[in-house]
């Protein structure tokens, strides 16, 4: 199983798109709020399966903040975050995700990509692939789930799109 993560879009999602249209075998796209318009988008244009949740700067159904999903036999909690303070803290969206019982919590909000195991969980957050904070780089996040055991991977947008250029124009690095 094969998920592209991302998250704070804020409607511009062309370097998501340019992205995608370089993957293979993706299964789902998973948009962490904040324009979970821009899911609803690229669910149109390339057929993937799609899940959102909503963020703070997302208006609708307070419902739609956070969902628990079970893909290849791991749960999953989505969130946007901002409900946790993320920006501050870890501990409240780690306290939360051992009350679900999940496998791995994916989160988005600050901008800023992280990826670690906090004992034998896992916590994602795939940064913006549009809006980068604290001198990050434009991220998102690829997550492949095989043989019962999640393996996520922070892809560096800037980086890919450069190699896509190369493979377009012929020129190496």
């Amino acid at each position: 199983m094969r998920l592209f993560v991302t998250s704070d879009t804020h409607g511009m999602i062309q370097s998501v798109r340019n992205i995608l249209k370089n993957l293979k075998n993706i299964d789902y796209i998973i948009h962490l709020g904040d324009y979970y318009r821009d899911a609803i988008e690229l669910n149109r244009e390339f057929g993937i399966p799609t899940l959102y949740v909503y963020g703070n700067c997302d208006f609708g159904d307070k419902e739609k903040y956070e969902k628990i999903i079970d893909i290849d036999g791991k749960r999953i909690l989505l969130t946007h975050g901002h409900k946790y303070y993320v920006k501050f803290e870890k501990s409240i969206i780690i306290e939360k995700a051992r009350e679900y019982g999940v496998d791995a919590v994916f989160y988005g909000h600050t901008h800023v990509p992280l990826v670690y195991n906090d004992g034998d969980m896992i916590v994602l957050n795939p940064g913006s692939p549009s809006m980068p904070r604290e001198g990050s780089s434009r991220t998102v996040s690829i997550v492949n789930i095989e043989n019962g055991i999640i393996v996520p991977q922070l892809l560096n947008i800037d980086d890919m799109e450069q190699c896509i250029g190369n493979k377009r124009s012929g020129t190496k690095n």
